[in-house]
């Protein structure tokens, strides 16, 4: 159990660096003649595959390896998909491997149907060792989602990177050590990705018992009326159930309110009854308008804007043209919602 807490505490951290920075803007740029060699890489003790069959060190040897460590739920993680697809289709054929380790930060991202659903949702096509357990995470020191790392055609770790951006450094890198002529085309050319804002904007947030930045308590409870609140300040109204990863909708009409100061608002949402289940989301007590609509919001018959949360997994509530305040409220629709995480860009 305390191993538990302190992987939780070491995630918290290093979403929040990934999510808090603009790594492109502080990096220089990587001399790829002179990358440091920090040692072989661990063996990929996983618990299964996705997209392969289980890859074996004589299967690396040879090969440019990028170990690149995710979890599905995770909107940092997401938005470098773009740059890691446009890396494995342009140099797969120079001998460049891509192993996704999906080391789960959730008790749902550990159900391997979940992933694998995921997989094929997020168009990851590269192969994917599920690290349930976080053997490989503890193997390679990590404490960040997203991360990667790189190793040589000899197996030996040569450049690391952390969070989002600096996807030039790292393509620089691959193509150094693959060997790629200077003049060949990139595969970042035409790569276009949803990016962070840039500003600063509500830290994430997690909506449970264990991180404590909710107020909320161990099991069933009425909270009362939040009123208006001050960013990035969160709050829960109504009956809900406190858990070590979440809270829970005890009754029709509970409510999370947040006073949000960012551009794009995420939260982690899955059904306690495993069937769709409804939560109803506003900006200042309306419906979302179309302009800051997010992908996961659809309008029902009364005019409200609405997720119908299916499967357990981060859902897009507000894009908006730029970082905004408002008053954002997510109202379930029933008893049985579970929220677990917001995270803003």
């Amino acid at each position: 159990m305390i191993v538990a807490v302190a992987i939780g505490a070491v995630a918290l951290a290093s979403v929040l660096v990934a999510a808090g920075s603009n790594p492109s803007s502080i990096s220089g740029p990587v001399d790829t003649s002179h990358l440091p060699d920090k040692g072989p890489a661990p063996a990929l003790a996983a618990k299964g595959w996705i997209n392969a069959a289980p890859l074996t060190a004589s299967d690396l040897t040879g090969k440019v390896v990028l170990y690149d460590f995710w979890t599905y739920s995770c909107i940092n993680c997401v938005r470098t998909f773009p740059y890691v697809r446009a890396w494995y289709d342009r140099y797969r054929s120079d001998g460049l491997v891509v192993v996704g380790v999906h080391s789960p930060e959730f008790d749902f991202e550990k159900v391997h149907a979940n992933v694998v659903a995921a997989v094929k949702r997020l168009g990851v096509t590269w192969p994917v060792a599920l690290d349930d357990d976080m053997t490989i995470w503890n193997a390679f020191n990590n404490q960040y989602w997203p991360a990667d790392y790189v190793a040589d055609r000899s197996g030996h770790i040569r450049y690391t990177h952390f969070g989002e951006g600096d996807y030039g450094n790292t393509e620089n890198v691959l193509r150094s050590l693959l060997g790629v002529a200077a003049g060949s085309p990139r595969a970042d050319r035409n790569v276009k990705a949803e990016t962070t804002s840039g500003q600063n904007v509500n830290p994430e947030t997690y909506l449970d018992v264990a991180h404590g930045q909710l107020g909320a308590r161990p099991g069933i409870h009425v909270y009362p009326a939040a009123g208006t609140l001050a960013p990035p300040n969160v709050a829960l109204e109504g009956a809900w159930t406190g858990a070590n990863e979440n809270v829970t909708s005890a009754a029709v009409g509970a409510t999370i309110v947040l006073a949000m100061h960012a551009q794009s608002v995420n939260l982690v949402l899955a059904s306690a009854t495993g069937k769709p289940i409804e939560v109803v989301v506003a900006l200042d007590g309306k419906p979302i308008p179309v302009k800051s609509r997010g992908a996961s919001l659809h309008v029902d018959a009364s005019g409200q804007t609405v997720v119908t949360v299916t499967a357990p997994d981060m859902y897009r509530l507000v894009l908006a043209p730029g970082v905004q305040d408002h008053q954002l409220t997510v109202v379930a629709a029933q008893a049985g919602v579970e929220a677990y995480d917001f995270t803003f860009g």
